[in-house]
């Protein structure tokens, strides 16, 4: 897994109530569990798993894509179903990127795209998660400059080493542009340590926003900068503090302000929208750190215009993964992927393994195996397969998973 748990918050597990089996009951109807094989490419979905999917987007509004972090099918799966999708109409794309930063990345894809988020990444890779890696600039580099792609999420705590930039444009004197060019300079210093401790937004409290606040006060533009990241950082002290469950709550809360705001915003009555985020935020139901998350929101207001949402995790079984560990002059780097709950899913409902071959991805309906695993067997499995059966419509795993490539690892 991407592993940011330093950086987004501690993962608090919960309790599921067990679900009741009683000795006499009746077995339910057995129901097949389909191993189908699934192929994605520029060309879009191939197989039999992507006609499963292509056949399930008529009624999606909401694509809700969860994964693990680091990995380059992900986006690329997702790419696939948003090129599928749009013979329905008009579609966006809703990340995990804060709002403010989210203005950066669509004015340099505008301006010179891919290229663009390279050189503005140049020496500063932490400055937000996830499109910092090619695969993902390329899904979000396929939709409209303007407003296509949404930033949903709070701005992430490498966010000043690209805002400080923003926000100097508009200071009112050389000595509010020489603070900001300070908290720029500690923060790279402390990033190229990995020391996410004492980075500014993990440091910096409510009054030096507030005074910020004043010395921008005539700018609207300058105030939306430190609004945001006001936000995040309360946000990220929460971690600081051990309170995970606020921190998560209060997040959750954030993505789905962030995100109505958006959805409201748009001209469409009811827009489709493709989601590629942590599998945590976009499956159904309580998750692992016990609270709501957006992909609870999503099939009501679907409901409510007559459509459904469409959850779909990829998680795989193996293969190599990409991780932040800054060292060497690099943020990030390339390792074995450990499978983190779909084997034991597999073995619980008496899955050959095999089914799922060496190379290649395999889409694999849940509701069969959800029902299979109903009782003590699910309550038997670890915390995030539950999450994932109860969860999710549908899983793409491999077993030879390629690692994203981050923009400052394009010439390895």
């Amino acid at each position: 897994m991407f592993k940011w748990v330093t950086i987004v918050g501690a993962i608090c597990l919960y309790a599921v109530p067990a679900q009741a089996q009683s000795a006499g009951a009746k077995a339910a109807p057995s129901e097949p569990v389909e191993i189908l094989e699934i192929g994605f490419t520029d060309a879009g979905l191939s197989g039999a798993g992507g006609e499963r999917l292509k056949a399930a987007l008529a009624e999606a509004q909401f694509i809700a894509v969860g994964e693990d972090h680091g990995f380059a099918g992900s986006p690329r799966l997702a790419e696939a179903l948003a090129k599928a999708a749009r013979v329905y109409g008009p579609l966006y794309h809703a990340v995990e990127v804060g709002p403010v930063t989210m203005q950066w990345v669509r004015a340099r894809l505008a301006s010179g795209g891919l290229d663009a988020i390279e050189s503005g990444l140049a020496d500063k890779p932490l400055a937000f998660p996830f499109l910092s890696n090619r695969e993902d600039a390329v899904l979000a580099d396929s939709f409209d400059h303007g407003n296509g792609v949404w930033g949903i999420d709070q701005e992430f705590v490498g966010a000043p080493m690209i805002l400080m930039d923003e926000l100097a444009k508009y200071a009112p004197d050389t000595a509010t542009r020489a603070r900001l060019d300070a908290i720029l300079d500690a923060d790279r210093a402390a990033l190229e340590k990995g020391d996410f401790e004492n980075i500014w937004l993990n440091t910096a409290d409510a009054a030096e926003f507030s005074e910020l606040g004043q010395i921008f006060a005539g700018s609207p533009s300058a105030t939306a900068i430190i609004d945001a990241l006001a936000a995040s950082a309360r946000i990220y002290r929460l971690i600081n503090q051990g309170a995970y469950l606020q921190n998560n709550e209060e997040r959750a809360a954030l993505m789905r302000g962030y995100f109505l705001d958006q959805y409201r915003a748009a001209p469409e009555a009811a827009p489709r929208v493709l989601f590629k985020m942590g599998a945590y935020h976009m499956g159904r139901g309580t998750t692992p750190t016990s609270i709501y998350d957006l992909g609870s929101l999503l099939p009501g207001l679907a409901a409510a215009n007559g459509l459904s949402s469409l959850h779909i995790a990829y998680l795989p079984m193996g293969g190599t993964v990409r991780i932040i560990k800054p060292a060497d002059g690099k943020a990030t780097a390339v390792q074995a992927y450990e499978d983190e709950g779909i084997g034991a899913i597999l073995a619980a409902a008496d899955i050959a393994s095999e089914r799922v071959g060496q190379a290649g991805h395999y889409l694999i309906p849940i509701a069969p195996l959800r029902h299979a695993l109903a009782g003590k067997k699910m309550n038997a499995l670890p915390v995030f397969a539950k999450f994932v059966l109860l969860g999710y419509d549908y899983l793409v795993t491999t077993r030879d998973a390629e690692a994203a490539t981050a923009f400052e690892a394009v010439e390895e």
